[in-house]
């Protein structure tokens, strides 16, 4: 409206448009409170979100957290190839148990001293030792966690495969690593995935440090011995090992 209307308007219409005015000015102001109010809420919505979804996030991490920390400066991990000696362990054909252990069990070494850690062997050649002198080199290493290698056996099957991973019974820390190992030997390897449970075995109960015992295969089943047997699948199975007993580790 220019200056000349405004002239021609009486004194009620122009008090009627100066209320008009007003009230479309108190709507404008009611709005912009509304959007800034229910701006707020949805901020405030989201931020109750994000803190309550990093709180479960932190609670599952702490709650569910069993990874092992080194007692020293660096990790020590003690490995324990079965059998050794006189005691051969199970036998099919030329795949031997003794010598499946130590094999993987010295390619692991390998593995995980080239990523900085200390290994020790419970034994380094075709040594026979008690269950008794395992338990006591592992706890006087002062090692973080043990690995003992075995094969699996089946009198009854012939047929049974699979990777079985065993942890010592009632110790966290001792699943979350039988979990973790399993997990990434089934994925190296290609083995049938025969579980995580847990174990009551000698070099397990009587152990000062997290520990398992691991079976990466059936020398009842004839492919699987020949698998065990055969140089490049020993290389997956200590990989699969290694990279499981890392994914355990809590590096800080």
């Amino acid at each position: 409206m220019d200056t000349n209307e405004k002239q021609h308007l009486t004194p009620a219409q122009r008090r009627r448009k100066m209320e008009l005015k007003k009230k479309r000015q108190k709507e404008l102001q009611r709005r912009r409170r509304r959007k800034k109010i229910l701006i707020g809420a949805g901020i405030a919505v989201c931020v109750i979100v994000l803190a309550f979804s990093v709180f479960q996030v932190v609670n599952v991490l702490s709650s569910g957290s069993a990874k092992i920390a080194a007692r020293g400066d660096t990790f020590v991990i003690a490995l324990d190839p079965g059998h050794g000696g006189e005691d051969t362990g199970m036998t099919n054909g030329e795949a031997v148990e003794k010598d499946i252990d130590l094999k993987i069990c010295s390619k692991l070494k390998i593995m995980l001293e080239s990523q900085g850690y200390q290994v020790v062997l419970t034994r380094e050649d075709d040594s026979r030792l008690s269950k008794e002198e395992r338990v006591s080199a592992a706890n006087e290493s002062g090692a973080d966690l043990l690995v003992s290698v075995h094969s699996n056996y089946s009198e009854n099957d012939g047929s049974l495969s699979g990777a079985v991973s065993c942890y010592q019974e009632g110790d966290r820390k001792s699943r979350t690593l039988a979990e973790n190992i399993q997990a990434q030997l089934i994925e190296e390897t290609g083995a049938a995935d025969g579980g995580y449970l847990a174990g009551d075995y000698t070099i397990l109960n009587d152990t000062e440090m997290p520990a398992v015992l691991i079976q990466p295969g059936y020398l009842s089943n004839a492919d699987e011995a020949a698998s065990l047997a055969d140089d490049s699948y020993q290389n997956d199975t200590a990989k699969g090992i290694a990279y499981g007993i890392i994914a355990s580790l809590d590096r800080g």
